[in-house]
């Protein structure tokens, strides 16, 4: 399996997807700062106590990281699994002396690791920055403990783990009609509901883990689908 990732790293450049990560780096930070400075900016805001509170921000900034990754890794679906199984290249494809289901699955967890590594990585930097800038200078009202701190390591974890499975449940369907704007429309329709519920329940963490769970489930679902698919293909 590490043999076909290294190939398949090799045979699609990552480049532009790392150039998408810092940006996306940058552009969090920035939009972290933004909210914790907003009850500075604007004392009449009417929700200012929300956005003093580091549990607030802290969700807040992972939904939004979510959606920018879980996107992210729709995006190099449709180029490492879409593209690569439709017309001509698919004929090249099969024609490797390779299991299909192994090749499937090493292009799968490529496009699912990524986002999910890229968004940790880019999630403890914020963090790292701001809660050490907040030490120092506070730009919140609220206490930095390290209970917050904890949690907030664990919102990212499971936020991460979510932009993998928006990723990977949107290749799916992107897949069943071999279309790179559907994938694309799946992935931004996925955490659109996702963020919508979460947002609406942040005061409530159960509902991160069943959405975890339910997120799980319904990914090895996909993932069986797409093996079953790619090994009834007919070039």
């Amino acid at each position: 399996m590490n043999k076909l990732i290294s190939l398949e790293v090799k045979r699609n450049r990552l480049h532009p997807y790392h150039i998408a990560v810092l940006i996306g780096g940058f552009t969090l930070l920035a939009f972290h700062y933004f909210m914790a400075a907003i009850p500075l900016i604007d004392p009449t805001e009417a929700d200012i106590a929300m956005f003093s509170s580091y549990d607030f921000l802290i969700n807040l900034n992972h939904l939004v990281s979510m959606a920018i990754f879980g996107i992210l890794g729709a995006v190099m679906g449709t180029r490492f699994v879409i593209e690569e199984y439709s017309g001509a290249k698919a004929v090249l494809l099969f024609s490797y002396p390779i299991s299909r289901k192994k090749m499937m699955g090493a292009k799968l967890w490529l496009v699912f690791c990524y986002p999910v590594a890229a968004m940790l990585l880019c999630g403890i930097v914020i963090g790292g920055v701001f809660f050490f800038t907040e030490s120092l200078f506070p730009l919140c009202a609220d206490n930095l403990t390290w209970e917050t701190i904890g949690w907030a390591f664990l919102s990212l974890l499971f936020h991460s783990l979510l932009a993998g499975a928006v990723a990977l449940l949107s290749i799916w369907i992107g897949f069943l009609k071999k279309s790179i704007p559907v994938t694309i429309v799946a992935a931004v329709i996925a955490v659109t509901i996702l963020c919508q519920v979460l947002s609406a329940a942040f005061s409530f963490r159960p509902v991160l883990f069943i959405l975890l769970g339910v997120a799980a489930i319904l990914t090895m679902v996909a993932v069986r689908s797409m093996f079953y698919q790619v090994e009834s293909m007919e070039v």
